[in-house]
């Protein structure tokens, strides 16, 4: 076999095993990562640049515990808030005291934004980077910020897996 092939193999197996083990721990950092636990393509953050981190995903280890199940990301009142991927938007209306929009993408990824006031109306279709409103009133956390969630087919994970690769590095021979 080629050096190339057999890498890429032990590459794949590596991958299975870190999978295998993610998803039969208690460990509640692998329970909120992706399958593949890698960046995708296509994804960036629903503010311009590289936003703080206020608030960092916290997924709880059953459905029904306290837990953060998104990022809050810190913007002032009226910041743009962008489409983190294409897609569609499935619901735009207050849930309690906040303005709330959430965008289907497609693939089982949804994402949910708020406070944010759109005037888009569901089933309209964006592009990633679109602009589809700005911060709101009804801050989500203490301080101004736009709380970021995303569900992969109902499950909340950690929107920072799309944007960065948080895998560790695994170095391999050469040979």
């Amino acid at each position: 076999m080629k050096p190339l092939r057999v890498l890429a193999l032990i590459q794949l197996l590596i991958l299975g095993i870190m999978l295998t083990a993610a998803g039969t721990s208690g460990n509640t950092a692998a329970q909120g990562s992706l399958p593949t636990a890698a960046a995708r393509p296509g994804w960036q953050w629903p503010l311009a640049g590289e936003p703080a981190i206020l608030t960092p995903f916290d997924k709880p280890e059953q459905k029904w515990l306290a837990g953060h199940r998104g990022v809050d990301l810190r913007a002032a009142e009226d910041t743009s808030v962008l489409a983190p991927h294409r897609g569609k938007v499935a619901f735009r209306s207050t849930v309690v005291d906040r303005p709330v929009l959430v965008i289907d993408h497609g693939s089982g990824f949804v994402t949910s934004l708020e406070p944010v006031s759109s005037e888009l109306a569901a089933g309209a279709w964006i592009e990633a980077g679109d602009n589809v409103g700005t911060v709101a009133t009804g801050a989500h956390c203490s301080k101004r910020c736009l709380h970021w969630g995303v569900r992969l087919d109902g499950e909340y994970i950690d929107p920072a897996l799309l944007i960065r690769d948080l895998r560790p590095s695994i170095l391999l021979p050469l040979h």
